[in-house]
């Protein structure tokens, strides 16, 4: 079945990322919010799936979870199969696999996330397509994404220290907010340059965020999770404080909690 019309294609050729509003239908939509409310309720592990938590008003909350696809039976067959993975592959024009996975929770008052581009922190293969599945409501108010359309045919852009776009070359970009309602989906490629800003709502912002490759280039999610560990292992003890971060680059505005210090 397809899924893009030429109005799609012609989008997302020229912005570099794609909207498609009730991917979802409401029923979908009721079995996201609880497999991801299931998922948020699990203890922390150290093998499994791993979960990041900052400091908001309200005390120390979830701000995102990642690996989790393994250990869920319900989001592993929605997301590896069926027309989230159909989607991807039409733009990929082949067929795709899973990459990565995370929750992106966003409570109120949780942190944003600077100007970036995926592809420097996505790592083995050198492009990927993004399917954000919005479980909740996204606004500016409550930190929704923003795009520079058309800044993904640059290549990378102005990659400063932290691994993001540099605080004076985003600066002169022209920024648009996308917001989506429950069930919606948003698509970009890794080179597509965008941002969010902190949840000054009263509402969570939860967001999933599915990120494949092509499956001729190989299947890496075990050694993309892997490789991560390895690094964080690394980053605790180095003294860098890059174990203050939830990703590779250092783009999470927020203020980053240790799970151990919940207990």
């Amino acid at each position: 079945m397809a899924y893009l019309n030429s109005a799609h294609q012609r989008e997302w050729e020229n912005n570099g990322y794609l909207k498609i509003s009730g991917f979802f239908d409401s029923e979908e939509v009721n079995a996201l919010q609880i497999w991801v409310s299931e998922i948020s309720s699990w203890e922390p592990t150290e093998n499994k799936w791993i979960h990041h938590y900052e400091s908001t008003p309200e005390g120390a909350r979830l701000s995102r979870s990642e690996n989790f696809v393994p250990y869920h039976t319900d989001i592993r067959n929605t997301v590896t199969s069926g027309k989230v993975l159909d989607v991807v592959s039409e733009l990929m024009t082949e067929p795709a696999v899973l990459y990565k996975e995370k929750i992106n929770y966003k409570y109120s008052g949780g942190g944003g996330y600077a100007a970036h581009q995926d592809a420097p922190a996505y790592e083995f293969v050198d492009y990927h397509i993004t399917c954000l599945i919005s479980v909740d409501s996204a606004t500016p108010e409550s930190g929704c994404l923003y795009f520079a359309p058309g800044k993904h045919q640059e290549g990378f852009i102005a990659l400063d220290e932290k691994g993001c776009i540099s605080p004076e070359t985003a600066a002169s970009m022209k920024w648009v907010a996308v917001p989506t309602d429950p069930g919606d989906i948003l698509l970009f490629g890794s080179y597509i340059p965008h941002k969010s800003p902190a949840n000054r709502s009263n509402e969570p912002r939860r967001i999933i965020y599915l990120t494949y490759n092509a499956k001729s280039q190989g299947d890496w999610r075990e050694q993309y999770y892997a490789d991560k560990r390895q690094a964080f292992t690394q980053y605790a003890k180095d003294g860098s404080k890059r174990d203050k971060q939830i990703s590779k680059i250092a783009h999470f505005q927020g203020k980053v909690v240790n799970h151990a210090k919940l207990r």
